[in-house]
């Protein structure tokens, strides 16, 4: 049905254009940056986590366009039942992926040098 058709690629632009990029991302950073403590100052969260996500902005978001597109366009067209297992189902390996290469927490030095070289790309 034409309609639905519609209403699946409406939910497919929001994850991948809204969703995923402008709170998933910042929050994640945001959250890492206040798990690492290296700061009481939540305005230094915001500010550290917005720094790193802007330095990995374009990797980020390329992986996250080759998941969650191709995943969002079979998830919004299956039944109701089956959507949050399967949404589950890709999370899980999406937070893998995500632990895996941005997850560890570095040294301080190793971040500034880390971060003034994606930022002069």
């Amino acid at each position: 049905d034409k309609a639905g058709i519609l209403d699946a690629m409406k939910m497919v632009v929001f994850d991948v254009v809204v969703h995923l990029p402008m709170i998933y991302f910042p929050t994640y950073y945001t959250v890492k940056e206040f798990v690492s403590m290296k700061s009481y100052n939540p305005v230094d969260w915001v500010k550290d986590g917005a720094t790193k996500y802007a330095g990995n902005m374009k990797e980020d978001l390329t992986a996250m366009i080759k998941l969650w597109g191709p995943s969002d366009c079979v998830q919004f067209v299956l039944p109701l039942h089956i959507r949050m297992p399967f949404r589950h189902m890709v999370s899980f390996f999406w937070t893998g992926y995500v632990s895996f290469t941005r997850g560890s927490i570095e040294d301080e030095e190793e971040e500034e040098v880390e971060v003034a070289e994606a930022v002069e790309v």
